[in-house]
């Protein structure tokens, strides 16, 4: 059950960041947000035997043994975090660069504190290759977007 709960967190990342450097991002998005839905599913299933209140302990006890602050709001950014994953790739087409940016920021933020600041000390390493991949993908999707077309030209993809 560890192991399937890593990969599926793992997968999602993974798929986000391919989002940035394949033309068929909206899938890998879609994949992706299949993945953590199937996290989240299997956190709920297999660590709190489906308790939202001892979800929210555990989520309170990660904060404080890394901040010391007793919290378990974060649970609540998670599960916004999950709705909008899914409502960006249900909209993905019409986000616009902006939107898309404003999400980048979203994910990133969001992705080193799971994948860095709150991971296990031995694989903060592949929470720090995500996140330069992550990074070096919208510094690409940024760079892509302001190079000018020839008039009347369509962009072959938008950031």
């Amino acid at each position: 059950m560890v192991l399937l709960l890593k990969a599926s967190i793992w997968a999602a990342l993974g798929f986000g960041v391919l989002s940035a450097w394949v033309r068929r991002d909206r899938e890998c998005w879609i994949l992706g947000g299949v993945c953590l839905w199937v996290h989240a599913a299997l956190a709920f299933h297999g660590v709190h035997d489906w308790s939202h209140a001892a979800a929210v302990e555990a989520t309170a006890a990660q904060v404080a043994a890394v901040t010391g602050w007793r919290s378990g709001g974060g649970l609540w950014v998670n599960y916004a975090f999950l709705l909008t994953w899914a409502g960006v790739a249900w909209r993905w087409n019409r986000l616009g660069r902006t939107g898309r940016l404003v999400w980048w920021a979203l994910v990133l933020f969001l992705g080193f504190n799971g994948a860095v600041v709150f991971a296990p000390t031995g694989s903060r390493w592949l929470g720090i290759l995500w996140t330069l991949a992550a990074g070096a993908g919208v510094l690409r999707l940024i760079c892509a977007s302001s190079v000018p077309t020839a008039v009347g030209a369509t962009p072959s993809r938008s950031a």
